[in-house]
């Protein structure tokens, strides 16, 4: 498969859903130890739904210490984890938390949610099949196997899991945005647009859907309205790499090639691991004629990712012949 210039960021969601709570009937000491273990792991839950991760983790480890029994704290320590990039330390919490009940759907699809971000796409599949088997309402768990099969280019089967995630929660706004971006990979942008047009609708302030509205309009060659969506998207959320990349990329259609320098040099400002930005960046400077930048930009893309040797080297050797004949 021939790898896009840009990177299309598949965007997943692993939600701990539930909140614990003992019925047990236990001498009172012993209802009160765990009422308190809840009450960490309830909280917890609160930090990590407003994306306070670090303090989520401190409560879940209250609510382990507590209660080492308290199967969730594990899994939705994961889960944090995951938000964080641990994917070994999310992992780890996950399969505690499927040795100590083996029937925690949540707890396989956190743990396929941290083997997708690491790039094992079939373990993340074979996690998320499990969930599902357990608990075949967990929209969840279909959507991050969908994200799954995505990356691995599997679009249709992508699409028939954000199907199903729209059939159990017509409300999962996550799940449009996610198809429309299969659909923009299929080449179907006016789908893609109606997709990500739902999402807006059902959230406002998705900032990844509009990022990828703009994706399809500017692959259907409507270059303003790509621009305009991606401005939005950086408003909304003004350290997204990827977004500035995309707005450049529109620039550079347009022949604007300095205002996509800006944008690509925000990009690699917010992630200076980002190859594709440097990529791009260097089909801007060679469109200008600055070659000596464009090769220097060559380099670095090829250092990050040599996996794209092939295809960079490519035009390195353009942008060094059209630097001899003083082009």
């Amino acid at each position: 498969m021939k790898k896009s210039k840009e990177t299309i960021l598949l965007i997943i969601s692993g939600i701990a859903i539930y909140y614990v709570f003992s019925f047990l009937v236990i001498p009172y000491v012993k209802k009160t130890v765990f009422k308190d273990a809840n009450f960490y792991n309830n909280r917890g839950f609160d930090y990590y739904n407003k994306g306070k991760y670090d303090r989520a983790i401190r409560n879940y480890n209250k609510a382990i210490e507590i209660d080492p029994e308290l199967t969730l704290a594990y899994s939705n320590r994961g889960l944090a984890y995951v938000n964080k990039g641990e994917y070994d330390r999310a992992i780890q919490d996950c399969a505690k938390a499927i040795e100590k009940d083996t029937a925690l759907a949540l707890a396989y699809n956190n743990r396929g949610l941290a083997y997708n971000n690491k790039g094992e796409y079939n373990r993340a599949i074979q996690d998320c099949d499990k969930a599902i088997k357990l608990d075949s309402t967990l929209a969840v768990a279909y959507n991050n196997r969908g994200v799954s099969f995505a990356n691995k280019g599997a679009y249709d089967k992508a699409i028939k899991d954000y199907n199903k995630v729209i059939e159990l929660n017509p409300q999962f706004a996550i799940a449009y945005n996610n198809r429309g971006l299969a659909y923009v990979n299929k080449g179907e942008y006016d789908r893609a647009i109606q997709d990500c047009d739902k999402a807006i609708e059902l959230n406002p302030g998705y900032a990844m859907a509009y990022n990828n509205r703009g994706f399809a309009y500017k692959n259907k060659g409507e270059y303003d309205r790509a621009i305009q969506d991606y401005n939005k998207a950086i408003i909304l959320n003004p350290e997204a790499a990827i977004t500035y990349n995309s707005r450049g990329v529109a620039y550079v259609n347009k022949g604007e090639f300095d205002r996509a320098i800006q944008d690509f040099d925000k990009a690699i400002e917010l992630y200076p691991r980002y190859a594709t930005a440097y990529y791009c960046r260097e089909n801007a400077y060679r469109s200008k004629g600055e070659y000596a930048k464009a090769i220097q930009d060559y380099d670095k893309a090829i250092e990050l990712n040599p996996e794209s040797a092939e295809v960079v080297n490519n035009d390195r050797k353009l942008a060094e012949e059209l630097q001899k004949k003083g082009k």
